[in-house]
C-alpha cells in the first residue's frame, strides 16, 4: 500500500470515530463536594459509563457559595469563551440555578442543542415549568416527600410525644419549610409537641439534641447555611445528628449512613439515572414527551446500624423498604474463614516444608554465628588495647585477654562482676561518673598514663544495653607529645629575642612620659603650685602609660605561654595580637603591614591559640627577613606585607604574601625539612615548626607559592567545633 493512501485512510477512520462521539455537559447549579450533586453525578456517570462513545463534561456553577448576580454575567462569559471551540451534543442541568441560567442562555450558548433539565422541587419548582414545557424542554422531577415522612413518625413510633424540626432558611429550604409548618400543626393537633427551628445555631440544636424528652423524634431538611449564613459541612452535621438522644429522620438520603435512621428518601443518585437515561433515549432516537415532566419517586430505605441503636421496631416499616447495613450472616461475616477451610490442608503441608527449610537454615545460621562469634573474639583478643563491656548496672559481660591480663584475673573471674570489684581505679566517684557519661577518661596505673574511652552499645530491642570501653597505653604518646612541646618551645626562644627588642623600642615612648609626668610634679612641688587637680591630671597619664606597659607583656607573656590543650579561639584576635607586639619592629624597618579580615560568619577555630601565634610569627618575621635582603639588594624600595583572612565551607584560609626577595623551586621543596635554613644565623627549625603544628596538631595544611616579587604562605584550618576523637581503638 502507498504511504499516501494509508495516510488517507487513517485520517478518515479518526475522522469518522470523532464523528460518531457525542459530547455531554452535565452543569451543576452547586459546587463538588455537595452530596446531592455527588450521587447525581455518579447516577449519570453509571448510565453512561458502559457507552465509550458518550464523553461527559461536568461543570460546577458553586451558587451555593456565590449568588451575586455580577457573577453570573461572568460565568456567561466564561461558558461563551469555553464553548468557541467545543460543541455539545446534549446539555443536562441540574437543580434551580443551572435551570435558569441555560433556559435564559441556551440560544446563545446552545443552539439547536437538546436541553435537559432535573432537580427541580415538585411542589415548588422555583422555576418557569410552563415555559420549559412549551419550549418542548424534557424536565425530571424531584420531590421530596415531607408530609408522608412526617406522618410516618407517628407510625413507626407508636409513642411519640415530641419532634423537633431542623431546616434552614436557604431558597432550597423554602419549598418544604412550609410543609413543616403544616404537617406540624397536624401533629400539634394530635397531642405530639414540635419544635421547628430554622435558624441553623448549630449550638442551639446541639444543645436541644442532646436535652430531648423520652418519646422524641426528629425530622431534617436541609441544613446548609447557620445563623450567620455561613456553609454547614456535612461533617458537622453529621457530628450533631450522630449526638441526639432521639432518631433522626430526614426526606433525603444525603446523611444516610452518617447518623440519620432513614425514612421515604430522595435520592440524587436516582434522579442522576433517570435524566440520563432520558437523555440517551433522546439521543439514540426515540420521541420524548415534553409535556409531561418525570417525576423519580422517593424510596423507603432505613439503615440498620441506626435502627438498632434506637430500639425501632423493624416490623413497623414498609415492606418494600430497603435496609442498608444489615447484620452478617455466620457465613458472610466468616466467609473468609470458611474458604480457608478449603485449602487448610495444604497450607499445613507448605507450613511443615518451611519449617524444616527454617529450621535447616537455622542451624546454618547458629554455625555461622559461631564461627564470626569465634572470628570476633580472636580479632578481641590480638588488638593490644584492654576492652571491656559492662551493662547499665555496671557488671562485666566480656572482655579481651589484654584486660585479663591487665586486671590479672581469667575471664570466668572477671565476667559477672561488678567493674567495682575488678578494676578499682575506675569506681572513683568522678571517674566512674565520666564512664557512663560517655567521656574520656586518663588515669596513671603502675606508674604508666592510659586513656579509656567508652561508647554505649545497644542490646537486642534496640535499647541501651551497656557500655563497651577501650583502654590504651599513651605512655609513649604523652611522652612524645611532651618533647614535641619542648621543641616547640625552643623554636618559640628563638622569636622572644626579636620580640623583646620590639617591647623594649615601645617601651621608650610611655618612659619618657613618666619621666616627663615625675619633672613636671617635681617642680610643681618645689613652687608650692601643686593642687589636688594637677595631681589627678599626672594620675591619670601615669595610669595610662602603665595600662599600655601591662598590655604590652601581657601580649608577650601570651605569646610565650604553651597551650597544653586545644581550645576553641578567635583568629582575627590571635592575628591582631601579633601585629600589635610586632608593630614598631615593623615600623622601624619600613614595612607597611596590610591585614584584612575577609570573614562573614564566626571567627572561631579549634587548636592552640598560642602555638598558632608563633606560626604567624615566625612567617612575618621570615618575610622582615626576606623584605629587608630585598632591600639591601636595591630590588625594592618600600616592603609590603598583606595578611588576607578568607573562609571556606568548613575550613578558613590565612594568606600571608611579601615583596620580599624570593625563593628558587629547588629551596622551596625543603623549607619544610628540619634543620634547613638559607639564614646565615638561622637553625632551620622555624618553618618546620610551623608545618608540625599546623598540620599535626591542629589537623590543617600549610604551603608556600613563589610570586613574581616575594612568597604567599597559605594555611588552610577547620571551622570550630567539639573535640574530635581518634578511632576508639587507636
Amino acid at each position: 500500500m502507498k504511504p499516501w493512501l494509508f495516510l488517507f485512510l487513517w485520517c478518515m477512520c479518526t475522522l469518522s470515530l470523532e464523528a460518531a462521539s457525542k459530547h455531554i455537559l452535565l452543569l451543576h447549579s452547586y459546587n463538588k463536594g455537595i452530596r446531592w450533586s455527588d450521587h447525581l453525578s455518579q447516577g449519570v456517570e453509571d448510565v453512561l459509563a458502559p457507552f465509550k462513545e458518550y464523553q461527559l463534561t461536568t461543570e460546577y456553577m458553586d451558587t451555593k457559595k456565590n449568588e451575586d448576580p455580577e457573577y453570573l454575567i461572568l460565568l456567561y462569559n466564561l461558558f461563551v469563551a469555553k464553548l468557541k471551540y467545543q460543541q455539545f451534543d446534549a446539555v443536562i442541568a441540574v437543580d434551580d440555578f443551572a435551570v435558569k441560567f441555560v433556559l435564559n442562555n441556551k440560544d446563545k450558548l446552545f443552539p439547536n442543542v437538546p436541553i435537559f433539565f432535573c432537580g427541580i422541587e415538585k411542589s415548588m419548582p422555583g422555576v418557569d415549568v410552563e415555559r420549559i414545557k412549551q419550549e418542548k424542554i424534557p424536565l425530571v422531577f424531584e420531590s421530596k416527600e415531607v408530609a408522608i415522612n412526617m406522618q410516618f413518625l407517628k407510625h413507626v413510633m407508636p409513642h411519640l410525644k415530641n419532634v423537633y424540626i431542623i431546616s434552614d432558611k436557604t431558597k432550597d429550604s423554602m419549598s418544604i419549610n412550609s410543609i413543616f409548618q403544616e404537617e406540624a400543626q397536624k401533629l400539634e393537633a394530635q397531642g405530639i409537641h414540635t419544635t421547628i427551628n430554622l435558624e441553623g445555631d448549630l449550638e442551639k440544636i446541639t444543645d436541644d439534641l442532646a436535652h430531648l424528652p423520652p418519646h422524641s423524634a426528629v425530622m431534617l431538611g436541609t441544613l446548609l447555611r447557620d445563623n450567620h449564613g455561613n456553609y454547614i459541612p456535612y461533617y458537622k452535621v453529621s457530628d450533631v445528628i450522630k449526638a441526639s438522644l432521639a432518631p433522626v429522620f430526614a426526606a433525603s438520603d444525603v446523611l444516610l449512613s452518617e447518623g440519620i435512621i432513614g425514612g421515604y428518601l430522595l435520592r440524587g443518585y436516582t434522579n442522576g439515572v433517570a435524566v440520563a437515561k432520558l437523555t440517551l433515549a433522546y439521543l439514540d432516537g426515540q420521541k420524548i414527551d415534553a409535556s409531561k415532566p418525570l417525576v423519580v419517586p422517593s424510596e423507603w430505605i432505613f439503615d440498620y446500624k441506626m435502627l438498632q441503636k434506637y430500639n425501632i421496631d423493624g416490623s413497623r416499616l414498609p415492606k418494600e423498604a430497603t435496609i442498608i447495613n444489615p447484620p452478617k450472616s455466620f457465613f458472610e461475616e466468616h466467609r473468609q474463614l470458611v474458604e480457608y477451610a478449603f485449602i487448610f490442608f495444604p497450607f499445613i503441608l507448605i507450613s511443615l516444608i518451611l519449617a524444616i527449610i527454617n529450621i535447616y537454615q537455622r542451624q546454618r545460621m547458629e554455625k555461622k554465628l559461631a564461627a564470626q562469634s569465634y572470628l570476633e573474639q580472636v580479632l578481641l583478643n590480638n588488638i593490644r588495647s584492654s576492652i571491656f563491656w559492662i551493662d547499665i548496672k555496671g557488671y562485666i559481660k566480656g572482655c579481651n585477654d589484654s584486660f585479663c591480663t591487665m586486671v590479672g584475673l581469667s575471664l570466668d573471674q572477671i565476667v559477672g562482676r561488678s567493674i567495682c570489684d575488678v578494676f578499682t581505679v575506675l569506681c572513683h566517684m568522678p571517674t566512674k561518673e565520666q564512664l557512663f557519661e560517655l567521656q574520656e577518661i586518663e588515669f596513671m596505673r603502675q606508674e604508666r598514663t592510659y586513656r579509656l574511652r567508652s561508647q554505649i552499645f545497644l542490646d537486642e530491642g534496640g535499647k541501651n544495653g551497656g557500655i563497651v570501653a577501650v583502654i590504651t597505653d599513651v605512655t609513649e604518646k604523652k611522652q612524645l607529645e611532651i618533647n614535641t612541646q619542648f621543641i616547640i618551645q625552643q623554636s618559640k626562644l628563638a622569636e622572644i629575642g626579636e620580640m623583646l627588642s620590639s617591647i623594649v623600642h615601645q617601651w621608650k615612648v610611655p618612659l619618657v612620659e613618666l619621666s616627663a609626668v615625675a619633672h613636671k610634679m617635681h617642680h610643681y612641688d618645689q613652687k608650692g603650685k601643686l593642687t589636688s587637680k594637677d595631681i589627678q591630671n599626672f594620675y591619670g597619664v601615669i595610669m595610662s602609660q602603665t595600662i599600655y606597659m601591662g598590655e604590652t607583656i601581657d601580649g608577650f607573656r601570651d605569646f610565650i605561654r604553651p597551650s597544653n590543650e586545644p581550645k576553641a579561639f578567635d583568629i582575627d584576635q590571635g592575628i591582631k595580637d601579633v601585629l600589635t607586639l610586632l608593630s614598631y619592629s615593623m615600623k622601624y624597618d619600613s614595612i607597611e603591614v596590610k591585614y584584612t579580615n575577609h570573614l562573614t560568619k564566626s571567627n572561631t577555630l579549634w587548636g592552640y591559640p598560642n602555638e598558632f601565634k608563633q606560626v604567624i610569627v615566625n612567617i612575618i618575621n621570615n618575610a622582615k627577613d626576606a623584605i629587608l635582603e630585598a632591600k639591601a639588594k636595591a630590588l625594592v624600595s618600600k616592603g609590603h606585607i598583606r595578611i588576607d583572612l578568607h573562609e571556606f565551607d568548613e575550613s578558613v584560609g590565612v594568606y600571608i604574601r611579601d615583596n620580599g626577595i624570593g625563593i628558587s623551586q629547588e629551596i622551596l621543596l625543603n623549607l619544610f625539612q628540619p634543620f634547613f635554613t638559607t639564614k646565615t644565623k638561622g637553625d632551620g627549625f622555624g618553618l618546620y615548626m610551623a608545618k608540625l603544628i599546623i598540620e599535626s596538631k591542629m589537623n590543617g595544611k600549610i604551603t608556600l607559592e613563589p610570586l613574581t616579587q616575594g612568597v604567599q604562605v597559605c594555611i588552610e584550618l577547620p571551622r570550630a567545633k567539639e573535640k574530635s576523637y581518634e578511632n576508639l581503638i587507636a
